[in-house]
């Protein structure tokens, strides 16, 4: 239901405009990058033990490997404004626990399950575009919220 639950929503978003066979494959391109990176991050997570150990090398290798495509990404990689390094710094940290947060449920539960539970994020990014952004919802992005949040209670049942 809530493989269901994003694909409705996906199709919604897609209905409203022309999309060329090119976008479909970067879609698809990025689909399978998820999976892949979910099941690499759930397998390593686990043979290291530790979801913070595992969590803080990919962070400091990534940032490695950022570091060292500096000059190749150049300057516009970078803020513009002086005062974004403090909001930089609270959306890595958000990242950071957001991540952690999900490999340590990797170590407890199994990687499908935690993915799954992954996507109900929808269902809180709708309701704040919604509620706090006021943007129109469609009745079937609704539906596809619906059968994403009724997917995650049903997993909580089984």
């Amino acid at each position: 239901m809530v493989a269901a639950g994003a694909v409705a929503l996906a199709a919604d978003g897609l209905r409203a405009r022309h999309v060329h066979a090119r976008t479909l494959a970067i879609v698809g391109a990025n689909i399978l990058v998820i999976v892949a990176y979910t099941l690499v991050d759930g397998s390593g997570v686990r043979a290291a033990g530790s979801a913070p150990s595992y969590v803080a090398w990919m962070f400091a290798l990534s940032s490695l490997a950022l570091a060292l495509a500096r000059p190749w990404i150049g300057a516009r990689a970078l803020p513009r404004s002086h005062g974004a390094w403090g909001l930089l710094a609270a959306g890595a940290g958000c990242s950071v626990g957001a991540y952690g947060i999900a490999l340590w449920a990797m170590t407890l539960a199994p990687i499908g399950l935690v993915a799954a539970l992954r996507e109900t994020s929808i269902v809180f990014g709708t309701l704040i575009a919604a509620t706090l952004l006021r943007e129109r919802v469609s009745l079937r992005r609704w539906a596809g919220v619906a059968l994403v949040a009724a997917g995650a209670a049903l997993m909580r049942l089984a």
